[in-house]
């Protein structure tokens, strides 16, 4: 499997079309469209249905995004724990939290999700949230739907007690080491 053939996979589903893919990619629609095809030849599935509008996402295009989409971050976060290792800074953090930043906010974030019992899904949606990374940013990172980062969000601001952003923000700074 060629994991730059994912990549392109997670840029197509995202913006619907091959075209714009191709254009963000530098590659030719031509180009593009064979590497998809070599992935619905390995996966033995359809991965999108192609309409004159652009391109959705069937069933088992689905879940290969949702897949393909944490892939990627497990390969960027691997990435960035190899370059740390020869400067001898290597972070432990769990799912959903970015090691290459690892901010005063997030070492916050991670010191009120254990004092609160948060998640690491909880934890990381808030951080994402808390850093202006919006709805879209939160799905795409955790690879959930809107449903679902509302969801996590909720479960979140109830265990910090938080009756919004503003709230749980003042909550995370008062937390001291």
């Amino acid at each position: 499997m060629e994991t730059t053939y994912l990549h392109e996979y997670v840029c197509v589903a995202r913006l619907g079309s091959f075209t714009a893919a191709a254009g963000e990619l530098h590659l030719t629609q031509s180009t593009l469209s064979k590497h998809i095809a070599v992935l619905e030849r390995e996966y033995g599935v359809d991965l999108f249905v192609r309409e004159r509008s652009g391109v959705r996402l069937t069933e088992a295009g689905r879940v290969l995004y949702a897949q393909a989409v944490k892939l990627e971050r497990v390969l960027a976060q691997t990435r960035a724990l190899l370059q740390a290792v020869p400067s001898g800074v290597v972070s432990d953090m769990g799912v959903a939290w970015d090691v290459r930043r690892n901010t005063e906010l997030r070492c916050k974030c991670r010191r009120a999700a254990e004092k609160f019992g948060l998640t690491d899904r909880e934890a990381g949606a808030l951080v994402l949230y808390l850093e202006e990374r919006g709805f879209d940013g939160i799905q795409e990172e955790l690879g959930v739907g809107r449903d679902d980062v509302a969801e996590v969000l909720g479960g979140a601001y109830r265990k910090l007690g938080a009756e919004g952003k503003q709230d749980a923000l003042d909550l995370i700074h008062s937390i001291s080491e």
